[in-house]
């Protein structure tokens, strides 16, 4: 099996192991110092661990279907549809119990075997549109309304 294609099969582990739920193998997969490119983010693997615990408390059904996986040498790159219904609070929106479908892109590099780093573009005025019942329009509006601040 190449480099890619043992990257590749590193991002599907990942992606099963979320869909499961079941986090036990997640520092077979995920390094101890995986650096979250998202705006915010900080590294390491328990805030992962915690990440993906939240999301499931809050969506148990979430699940992330890999649509279109690439790899190239260290870097994977994935587009693909996440989907689960609310049926707890997440963050600061109560649970709504709506169903959420989106797509997200996901781009990871891999380093000794394992996820090393993670950047991500995601639908996320749709996903706040169908959690929330604003129209994608209105949220993005609110958002821009909120830079002029």
């Amino acid at each position: 099996m190449s480099d890619s294609e043992a990257n590749k099969a590193i991002v599907h582990r990942y992606f099963e192991m979320f869909n499961s739920g079941d986090l036990s193998q997640l520092a077979d997969i995920v390094s101890e110092d995986y650096g979250d490119k998202l705006e915010g983010q900080t590294s390491g693997i328990e805030v992962v661990r915690s990440y993906l615990k939240g999301l499931k408390a809050s969506f148990p059904d979430f699940t992330w279907t890999i649509e279109q996986i690439i790899g190239e040498g260290d870097r994977v790159a994935v587009m693909n549809r996440v989907s689960g219904t609310q049926v707890n609070d997440f963050g600061d929106i109560k649970a709504t119990g709506n169903r959420v479908d989106f797509a997200a892109f996901q781009f990871y590099r891999i380093a000794d075997g394992k996820l090393a780093e993670h950047w991500e573009v995601a639908d996320f005025a749709k996903f706040q549109e169908q959690l929330t019942a604003k129209p994608a329009a209105t949220a993005f509006k609110s958002f821009q309304n909120t830079l002029k601040d």
